[in-house]
């Protein structure tokens, strides 16, 4: 049985939420990216990746991916955590921006719907969000952009994932 990590990077808890109820249903080790040791990946065998996407990209995701090349015989699971309804097509959209084809890409990608938390979020974020709401809302003809947080996390999200994290850590 492959020993399992699930490691995290998150700004305003959302993926750090993910990771803890991936972490309880494996019973595995959870661990935050930032302070992380490289060479305790030495200690794992499959090891699950989540983080927020800011601009379409992962946060965190040029590290992982260094890893993964220096650690191929490790098997690597990403997730991503966002706003925008997890649709197949967004999912693939997000899966080829921040794994071209040519790099190094994890054995499982999946996507989460996570939500807004105006609390955590720097000045910058909160701009950038107000910005692109308020074009969301002349877009769409109406009169308010979203101000408010809200939370869309859902552990249902998480069989697929779970499903497959405990096939891959019984095969040898």
């Amino acid at each position: 049985m492959k020993k399992v990590l699930v490691l995290y990077k998150s700004k305003t808890g959302f993926s750090k939420h993910y990771a803890q109820w991936i972490a309880e249903d494996l019973q595995c080790d959870l661990a935050n990216l930032d302070g992380f040791d490289k060479d305790s990946l030495n200690d794992y065998g499959l090891i699950v990746y989540g983080a927020g996407l800011f601009a379409g990209h992962i946060r965190g995701i040029a590290r992982i991916k260094r890893w993964m090349k220096d650690s191929p015989g490790k098997t690597w699971v990403v997730f991503a955590t966002g706003t925008t309804p997890a649709k197949e097509s967004y999912q693939e959209l997000i899966f080829k921006t921040n794994f071209p084809t040519g790099e190094v890409r994890p054995a499982h990608f999946y996507y989460f719907l996570a939500g807004i938390n105006y609390e955590k979020m720097g000045v910058f974020d909160r701009l950038l969000l107000r910005f692109f709401s308020l074009m969301d809302s002349r877009k769409r003809n109406t009169s308010r952009a979203r101000q408010t947080s809200i939370d869309l996390t859902n552990r249902d999200y998480l069989e697929d994932l779970l499903r497959y994290v405990r096939l891959k850590a019984r095969q040898k």
